[in-house]
């Protein structure tokens, strides 16, 4: 059996389902492995860390859906095909919304699956490749820039943990990224948690973090029992076996003061900070960063390349970035996309950051507040798509490209919405 493809766990509670879906991928050189029930799969997926795995839905124990939450939580960046005889499309959407690559219906046509386990393990490392963008230096020659990168270099190796403050989209998860290379869990996983993925147990949160780095972004808006949490094993110094990094965009001391975030917590958090600066404080960078951005995109989501005069670039030096570093990224994506011209001058600068201004605006000012956070969710991905849709005229191809999605994602998505593009 050949060692150059990858491993494949098949979950799925009917025998000869499994062993005939095992005898195909053998037969294609992957390297498989098989579980028939919930217990199974987990011991099979925390010791063998398969590239991709195929689940069913329905198994005795338990079912696949709550399977994908725990196998995403543990890692996030695992590939994971779906299966089901008897799924709808609700149950469809469910496991694309929590992660699902793909889902294939019963019985299996073996060609489709292993069609869709190539462009599944193909989507991944072009997922692979996007992320080793953060291992690089962060992008800039600017005096703030570069005291940052030095500073970084100093404290990744120390076992305390980082604090990375800054405003939204300033670049915090790059340097934490960056952190994560220099520091001595590079070999480790990156493991990013938000407050909605936050594991509120305790050995699943341990368990995540062992000899890995655990990035907990916007930990302002961690509830009361995950803070809670992580603050007692923090203080039983559970968690010394990783590398922990947490990033705000919220003033800590402000919630504190309102008495939503622990004063305790904080203390534990904050012995190394580093302030990310807002990028109209180092707008001299900017052309180095529209040429690493050009180059990234025309590499690795094969957009034409297309050169930004003088002028386009004095123009961007000129812009208040309220949204930093991501909204310049999200621009030149904009440009890269839509423009037709080899040049890019500053007319077509004025356009792409007056259509960006557009939909902040409209999404400000549509979003129900009062509604539940998923409901809210979903207003702003209506609001978001439709407006990337009239931008590239319907073409969902043009769209998922400028929403940095996969095109079978971005149909699901929009079906799940009830957006027919056509209509745009």
């Amino acid at each position: 059996m050949s060692n150059d493809k990858p491993l494949i766990l098949v979950v799925d509670d009917e025998p000869d389902i499994r062993e005939l879906i095992k005898d195909i991928l053998d037969d294609e050189g992957y390297q498989v492995i098989i579980a028939g029930d919930g217990k199974e799969a987990r011991a099979a997926f925390s010791s063998q860390n398969p590239s991709l795995v195929l689940l069913d839905i329905w198994m005795p124990d338990i079912d696949g859906i709550s399977l994908l939450k725990e196998f995403k939580q543990q890692n996030h960046d695992t590939t994971i095909i779906m299966m089901s005889g008897h799924g709808t499309i609700e149950t469809a959407v469910e496991a694309t919304r929590l992660g699902a690559t793909d889902f294939i219906e019963k019985p299996l046509s073996m060609a489709k699956l292993i069609r869709g386990i190539e462009l599944a393990l193909e989507n991944h490392d072009k997922h692979v490749a996007t992320q080793q963008q953060f291992a690089q230096e962060p992008v800039g020659k600017s005096t703030q820039i570069t005291l940052l990168r030095e500073q970084s270099q100093r404290v990744a190796m120390h076992d305390m943990p980082i604090l990375l403050v800054g405003e939204g989209g300033s670049g915090k998860h790059c340097f934490a990224h960056y952190l994560y290379t220099l520091g001595k869990f590079s070999n480790g996983k990156f493991i990013e948690l938000t407050p909605e993925s936050f594991p509120l147990d305790s050995f699943k949160l341990t368990s995540l973090a062992n000899n890995n780095c655990l990035f907990i972004s916007d930990i302002a808006l961690l509830s009361k029992e995950a803070q809670s949490l992580l603050l007692h094993l923090l203080e039983s110094k559970k968690l010394n076996n990783c590398k922990l990094i947490c990033a705000t965009q919220h003033s800590l001391e402000k919630k504190i003061g309102i008495g939503t975030f622990s004063e305790g917590l904080l203390y534990q958090i904050n012995s190394i900070m580093l302030a990310i600066p807002p990028l109209k404080e180092h707008i001299e960078d900017i052309p180095e960063l529209v040429r690493h951005f050009v180059d990234q995109q025309t590499t690795q989501a094969q957009l034409p390349y297309r050169h930004f005069s003088v002028a386009a670039q004095n123009r961007l030096r000129n812009h208040p970035w309220p949204g930093n570093v991501l909204e310049l990224k999200n621009v030149i994506q904009r440009l890269l996309v839509l423009s037709d011209a080899e040049d890019i001058d500053v007319a077509e600068i004025d356009q792409a950051l007056h259509s960006g201004n557009e939909i902040a605006t409209q999404s400000i000012n549509t979003i129900n507040y009062d509604l539940p956070l998923r409901e809210a969710r979903e207003q702003f991905e209506r609001i978001y798509l439709l407006q990337k849709l009239q931008e590239t005229e319907g073409n969902v191809g043009k769209a998922a490209k400028l929403a940095g999605m996969e095109r079978t994602h971005l149909y699901r998505k929009l079906r799940s919405l009830d957006i027919d593009s056509k209509q745009v």
